[in-house]
């Protein structure tokens, strides 16, 4: 029987010393992963707070950690203690620095080695497994006679694994976040219980804290404890794997209507010992085992979906395939599973099945719309034998052949695209014409060019003339036009709303407008490598696992300018930028963020400040963006023209419709590249 087991994050910002930008993140997912009760299977119930992050105080932090000690001595368990921000280091002592703490001042900061030597004492205490990632981190080791020779004489256990030798700094995190990583996936042919020794290696051979010395010091002295100190079940081995089949949804459902069943993992390891749990139903109230019978099915056809998609007749299944068809698949749903590889098959597929279905649709319909999606990316025919049998076993033949069916509707629906370029503006001047092309895919079908009135109102009778001449052209190809691509200079990016363009219609109703920067088809030389830059990052940004998707932006950070750049310059790889507040001078700082990132988010004037739900609300919808901007934009022009209130669209609920966005993808950088060859090979376009 596993002991008591607690943990304590503590991730703290320090003003007298850098920022450290990625520190919440690093600090959320390392927790996360410790209180997961298959990962870590640390305790979250327990009185005292478990995540500590931001200015927090030396006092604070201080009182956090005896009263996390003293939670687990009462518990007889282990605590796993990690400390993640800046240390400073002083005759080869660690001093981890608090939101209060100043360099020069000792008394100032936490004295590590002096706080373990006191915690290690704790009445009850089974352990204390400590993670420091922070510069100087081997200076946290307490001597070892002086565990030796305190309270306990010794009885008691101590495992210290710190990111970087006495005289070294630490880098980016790397430390905790690669054992994150490793603690996230499991470690091959270790055993069923990793070891901060087996961690050590693992994050050794991974590589991700190279350039780093790591460090492990050890202390047994307990007599009677009959298993060591660990720091999570390891993913990778066999029993693991096994407990492991039914997801944390499928889990939680099946604890609601058979508590002994849905809290024991592993109990479910055959999709035949379902037929055990299914006898229970009998004694249920009829109402109640209808209810559970539901779930049995919904479980059973889990088991068979991940059956199909672990024996997957098409190309290799991807994490970014399979997040690509969960957002295909449940278009309007909201807090989609962030996890990665095998967990995120397994998740996709419990949500879709367990959560995703909406009132007056098949049960098995989202489940459905994934499968069909990833057969059309991964080369699969729907007549394949694979899949018939499937939906057969789910009882879906019919919704499988409706699923093809509207799959082929939406990739016919956004086939074509509309790029109208205002890229002969000058600064902030509107310009004396437009120039569209349709684009059939990536492929350039036809371009016109639109001389207009340079101002607002005739480059906006333009573009309806442009989208008349589109719509001519896509009629004649028998395939609508929804797609509508508005490229313009920064300037006019942020005065304007194209989507709001009336030509007897409003743009955006039927249309998704989305917004280019247009300097990207014809950069500055002072700007060249703006494109090869942006293609790095939405690269990294697409390989992102999950998390914070945003780099938000606060007024303090974008003045003066000079400032502002060095602010973007250290920002985390892989993530947008975003400011969290209207800017009063936001167009004299629009180039330098476009610049900077392929994707900038600003609020409208007039809204304040965006709040922390619509900022987690973007992280969470990322895989959606930007085409669901678009529908928040008409769910608000719907509830203004209804005079209805806010709260009753999710989307306006959740701020979305407040935001601007400038989204220059991977589609757009091709175009941009054909642009220049086209333009380069002396033709005008």
């Amino acid at each position: 029987m596993t002991s008591s087991r607690h943990a304590l994050v503590i991730a703290a910002q320090c003003p007298d010393l850098d920022f450290l930008a990625e520190l919440e993140d690093a600090a959320r997912s390392f927790h996360a992963v410790l209180t997961e009760p298959n990962g870590g299977a640390c305790a979250t119930s327990h009185s005292t707070r478990t995540l500590l992050y931001g200015e927090i105080g030396q006092t604070e932090i201080e009182q956090a950690i005896r009263a996390a000690a003293r939670a687990a001595g009462t518990a007889s368990g282990v605590l796993v203690l990690a400390l993640l921000g800046h240390g400073i280091t002083s005759g080869g002592n660690l001093y981890f620095m608090a939101g209060d703490s100043r360099c020069g001042e000792l008394t100032t900061t936490v004295d590590v080695a002096s706080m373990l030597k006191q915690v290690v004492e704790t009445p009850g205490l089974s352990g204390i497994i400590t993670i420091m990632d922070t510069c100087h981190a081997a200076g946290a080791a307490p001597e070892v006679k002086a565990i030796a020779t305190g309270i306990r004489q010794g009885n008691t256990r101590l495992s210290l694994l710190m990111g970087a030798g006495v005289a070294e700094e630490a880098f980016d995190l790397r430390f905790s976040r690669t054992i994150t990583k490793i603690l996230q996936k499991g470690v091959e042919r270790a055993a069923e219980r990793l070891s901060p020794e087996a961690v050590l290696e693992a994050v050794r051979l991974d590589g991700g804290a190279v350039g780093q010395d790591i460090h492990r010091m050890e202390w047994d002295g307990a007599q009677f404890e009959e298993t060591g100190l660990w720091l999570a079940y390891n993913q990778r081995h066999t029993v693991r794997q096994a407990e492991r089949l039914l997801g944390p949804m499928a889990h939680t459902a099946l604890a609601r209507v058979f508590p002994a069943w849905g809290t024991a993992p592993g109990a479910l390891d055959d999709v035949r010992q379902l037929d055990a749990v299914e006898k229970e139903t009998v004694a249920l109230e009829p109402q109640h085992g209808a209810q559970a019978r539901a779930l049995i099915d919904a479980i059973r056809h889990c088991m068979r979906t991940r059956a199909l998609l672990g024996a997957w007749p098409g190309s290799e299944l991807t994490s970014k395939l399979l997040k690509r068809s969960l957002v295909a698949a449940a278009p309007q749903a909201d807090e989609l599973p962030t996890t990665a590889g095998n967990d995120l098959l397994r998740d996709a597929v419990e949500y879709l099945r367990l959560r995703a279905p909406l009132v007056g649709q098949g049960l098995v319909i989202p489940l459905v719309r994934f499968v069909t999606s990833l057969a059309a990316a991964t080369g699969v025919p729907v007549g394949h034998p694979d899949l018939r049998q499937w939906a057969a076993d789910v009882g879906a033949d019919i919704d499988l052949n409706d699923a093809w069916e509207g799959w082929a509707e939406r990739t016919r629906d956004m086939r074509l695209r509309l790029i109208v370029s205002l890229h002969a503006a000058v600064s902030d001047e509107w310009p004396e014409s437009l120039t569209a092309w349709l684009l059939d895919g990536n492929i350039h079908y036809q371009h016109q060019e639109f001389p207009c009135r340079p101002d607002r109102s005739g480059v906006e009778q333009q573009i309806g003339s442009a989208l008349r001449w589109a719509s001519d052209l896509a009629e004649s190809l028998d395939v609508p036009l929804k797609r509508v691509e508005i490229a313009a200079p920064a300037q006019l990016l942020v005065l304007w709303r194209p989507e709001d363009t009336y030509y007897g219609r409003r743009l955006g109703d039927r249309h998704d407008v989305v917004l280019r920067w247009s300097d990207r088809m014809q950069p500055p030389e002072h700007l060249f490598w703006i494109n090869d830059e942006a293609r790095e990052n939405l690269r990294t940004m697409e390989a992102a696992e999950c998390g914070q998707r945003v780099h938000w932006l606060e007024e303090s950070d974008t003045r003066p300018d000079g400032e502002l750049q060095v602010r973007l310059d250290r920002r985390p790889k892989g993530q947008a930028v975003a400011l969290g507040h209207h800017h009063a001078k936001l167009g004299d700082i629009m180039v330098t963020l476009l610049a900077a990132s392929p994707i900038v988010l600003w609020p409208e004037g007039g809204s304040g400040q965006v709040s922390e739900d619509t900022r987690r609300y973007v992280d969470e919808s990322w895989h959606q963006l930007p085409g669901k901007f678009s529908t928040a934009y008409r769910e608000r022009r719907q509830s203004s023209s209804e005079q209805a209130s806010e709260s009753s669209s999710p989307l306006v609920r959740d701020g979305l419709h407040r935001l601007r966005a400038v989204w220059d993808d991977l589609d757009y950088l091709d175009f941009c590249r054909w642009f220049k060859k086209y333009t380069t090979e002396g033709e005008t376009p």
